[in-house]
């Protein structure tokens, strides 16, 4: 329901380019709930990752998911070079 709302606004595919924007229209929504929403959100997408969530102090919404891109852009990278690595092998 909530992204339903949301989806005028910003969609699906914005949100890990837009993280920010995406808490600001939550909380627009939701108010104080919006920090447990997006929290949620963040430990869903963590573990959809396989990856354990843990909590850091001060991190947003915005943080968790700018450093789950990070990661993931990291983690490709690493992988393409074991198969150019393994193609020369």
């Amino acid at each position: 329901m909530i992204f339903d709302y949301l989806k005028c606004s910003i969609s699906r595919e914005e949100i890990p380019r837009q993280p920010d924007k995406f808490s600001a229209l939550l909380e627009e929504i939701s108010g104080r709930a919006a920090k447990v929403i997006s929290r949620a959100a963040v430990r869903r997408l963590y573990a959809k990752l396989g990856w354990e969530f843990y909590e850091i102090e001060g991190f947003e919404a915005a943080d968790y998911i700018e450093a789950a891109r990070t990661r993931l852009m990291r983690e490709l990278e690493q992988q393409q070079a074991r198969v150019v690595a393994e193609k020369f092998d």
